[in-house]
């Protein structure tokens, strides 16, 4: 089973999302590589959206805390399912040996995408 793909955006004033999505602002810091490694390989395309033929994004800001912990600072979705998957696969992940800053935020956004996955 592949991993749901990860990808780096740039954040626009103009970003919009369907449906429940809302703006993030864009204050956000470039996503380390590394981090973006260790992110695809704790979310997997859930179950549920394969036999429901469910895709979507995932648009987040997140830190990392004192205790080299992921923190989502806040999340967005074209379907909330994914969200919330989202939000327990990161859940009390902790990241040793990362370039991530404690304290900085980052924003990514993953693609739930059935064609690429």
């Amino acid at each position: 089973m592949k991993k749901a793909i990860v990808l780096l955006v740039a954040v626009t004033l103009g970003l919009t999302t369907a449906v429940s999505a809302k703006k993030l602002p864009a204050a956000a810091a470039s996503l380390p590589a590394d981090f973006k490694q260790e992110i695809t390989k704790h979310i997997d395309y859930p179950n549920f959206a394969k036999e429901n033929f469910v895709e979507g994004e995932v648009w987040m800001k997140v830190t990392l805390d004192e205790n080299s912990t992921v923190k989502i600072v806040d999340l967005s979705s074209t379907n909330p399912e994914l969200g919330e998957h989202v939000k327990k696969e990161l859940s009390d992940l902790t990241l040793e040996n990362t370039s991530m800053k404690v304290g900085s935020i980052y924003f990514m956004k993953v693609k739930f995408d059935l064609v690429n996955m």
